[in-house]
């Protein structure tokens, strides 16, 4: 059954962009945590954290999805007309956070998905 789904991703400021690079990937918390994520066992504690701190953005629901792998391909393959841009979106990746319309969040873990503690 299809559904519509939400997807939301940390994204860096023009400013907090340039503060990593010049002062490296530990200046800004939010950059930080997403980095952790890629490379931590405890995804879920650090998604939510970073869901609490508010740095996640809605940047695009995604009309029409056949489960969490759907969203997954069609937000880096498209179809793009299936995908409703909110705000700057990149290919979803570990660490991105994606809401069913159940309100039901999963994190993308390196090996498929993670329901969220509500």
């Amino acid at each position: 059954m299809n559904k519509k789904y939400q997807l939301h991703q940390i994204h860096l400021t023009d400013d907090e962009f340039n503060k990593v690079n010049a002062e490296g990937h530990n200046s800004v918390e939010k950059h930080k945590l997403h980095i952790e994520m890629s490379l931590s066992d405890k995804i879920n504690s650090i998604c939510k954290q970073a869901w609490d701190k508010g740095y996640y953005t809605h940047v695009a629901n995604v009309l029409t999805a056949d489960g969490l792998e759907g969203v997954f391909r069609t937000s880096n393959i498209g179809p793009d007309d299936n995908i409703e841009k909110i705000s700057n979106m990149y290919s979803a990746s570990v660490g991105d956070i994606i809401i069913d319309d159940n309100n039901k969040m999963f994190v993308v873990a390196t090996l498929g998905f993670s329901e969220l503690p509500q």
